[in-house]
C-alpha cells in the first residue's frame, strides 16, 4: 500500500460581481441606516448579480479563476463539488460547471448544508484522494466550488434580512502538494435546529385532494424568500463554531500524539455570516482579532457557501507555513471546521 501523501490546497480562485450595494442604497429601499447596519452586522458593501450574471456563471468563472491558478489539466480533476443553496434547479450546478469546462470523466455532485456547504465540499474531497491515492495508487485533483446567489431569495422589503447577503463564488483545486496541506477536518448537523433558518416552501405537498388528483398551482408569486429568526441563530452560531474549531483540534491530535490548542492557531478563516457573530468566537477563544478574517464581512456581506474561498484569494501567501483554521456554520444547522498548513515559499 503506497504511503500517505500530502493534499492541500493547489490553487484559489474566486468571482465577484461588478455591481456594489451600498447601505447607503439599501437605505433608499427599506426602513434602514448605515450607522444601524455597521453596528448591527459590521457590512459596508455587498456585491449584487446583475440581469447577465448566474449562480452558474459565477461557479464557472471561480472555478476557471482556480484552474489557472493552478496551472493543472482540466484532464487530471477526478471530483466536482459545489457547495451551493440557491441553484433551485436540476441538473446539479456541479453538471453545468462540469460541461462548461469540458472537464471528462469527473464525479460532480452538489452539495446543500447551508453556507457549511464549502468545508463539508473539502471534507468529502479530502478523504476521496487519500483513499484513491492508499487505495489504487492513483493521484488526481478535485475542484471545491462554493457559490451563492442570495439576492434571489433575499425579500428586499425585510431590514432584518435584506442587509445581510451578498452574491459570490469562491473556488479551490485541492491535490498532492509539498507543503500546505490539510491536517484534519470535522463536520456535523444539528437538525434540531432547522426551523430557525429556511426556505422550506419547496416542500410543500402539491395535491390538494388526493382522492380525485387535483393540484395546486405554483406561480413566481409563490416564491419563497429565506426566513431567520436572528437573536436564536446568533446564539447557536458562536456556540456551534467554537466547538468546531476545539474538535477539529482534538481530532488531530488525538492521531498524532500532539497537544495543539487555540493557542497554536496563527489565523482564522470564519463564515463572513456579520461583525457580532465573528468577534463573538474570537473572544471566546481569546483569539486576538487581527488574526481573524473579517474583511470579507465588510466589504462582501455574508456569501453564504463562498465566503470562505473568496477570502483565501485576499491572504493567499501570508504567512508561509502557518497554522491555520477554516470554520464555517449555515442551516441545518450544518457546521464544520479545517485545520491546515499554509505552502512554504
Amino acid at each position: 500500500m503506497p504511503e500517505r501523501i500530502k493534499i492541500g490546497y493547489v490553487g484559489i480562485g474566486r468571482f465577484l460581481p461588478e455591481k456594489v450595494l451600498t447601505n447607503e442604497r439599501l437605505a433608499q429601499l427599506v426602513d434602514t441606516t448605515d450607522e444601524w447596519i455597521k453596528q448591527r452586522t459590521g457590512i459596508n458593501t455587498r456585491r449584487i448579480m446583475s440581469s447577465d450574471e448566474s449562480v452558474a456563471s459565477m461557479a464557472i468563472a471561480a472555478a476557471e479563476n482556480a484552474i489557472e491558478n493552478a496551472g493543472i489539466d482540466i484532464k487530471d480533476i477526478s471530483c466536482i463539488r459545489v457547495g451551493v443553496n440557491t441553484h433551485l434547479r436540476f441538473p446539479s450546478l456541479a453538471a453545468i460547471v462540469q460541461n462548461a469546462l469540458r472537464i471528462p470523466n469527473a464525479s460532480a455532485s452538489d452539495i446543500s448544508a447551508g453556507c457549511s456547504g464549502f468545508i463539508f465540499g473539502v471534507e468529502e474531497v479530502f478523504n476521496r484522494l487519500h483513499f484513491e491515492w492508499m487505495m489504487f495508487g492513483r493521484k488526481s485533483y478535485s475542484l471545491v466550488i462554493g457559490v451563492d446567489g442570495m439576492s434571489l431569495i433575499t425579500d428586499w422589503s425585510d431590514r432584518k434580512t435584506c442587509v445581510l447577503f451578498g452574491d459570490a463564488a469562491g473556488a479551490v483545486i485541492i491535490g498532492p502538494v509539498q507543503s500546505g496541506e490539510i491536517l484534519a477536518t470535522h463536520t456535523r448537523t444539528q437538525g434540531e435546529y432547522a426551523d430557525l433558518l429556511k426556505l422550506d416552501a419547496f416542500l410543500e405537498v402539491p395535491a390538494e385532494n388526493h382522492k380525485e388528483l387535483t393540484f395546486k398551482k405554483f406561480s413566481l408569486i409563490d416564491y419563497p424568500f429565506l426566513s431567520m429568526e436572528g437573536p436564536k441563530v446568533f446564539v447557536v452560531a458562536v456556540r456551534s463554531m467554537v466547538s468546531e474549531i476545539k474538535t477539529v483540534l482534538l481530532n488531530y491530535n488525538k492521531i498524532n500524539g500532539t497537544d495543539l490548542t487555540e493557542k497554536d492557531i496563527e489565523y482564522v478563516y470564519p463564515h463572513q455570516a456579520n461583525m457580532r457573530i465573528i468577534l463573538a468566537i474570537a473572544d471566546s477563544l481569546k483569539i486576538p482579532h487581527e488574526r481573524v478574517y473579517s474583511d470579507g464581512v465588510k466589504n462582501y456581506g455574508n456569501t453564504s457557501t463562498a465566503s470562505i474561498p473568496v477570502a483565501y484569494v485576499d491572504k493567499w501567501g501570508m504567512n508561509p507555513d502557518a497554522l491555520v483554521i477554516d470554520v464555517s456554520f449555515g442551516s441545518g444547522f450544518a457546521s464544520g471546521a479545517i485545520l491546515r498548513k499554509t505552502a512554504s515559499k
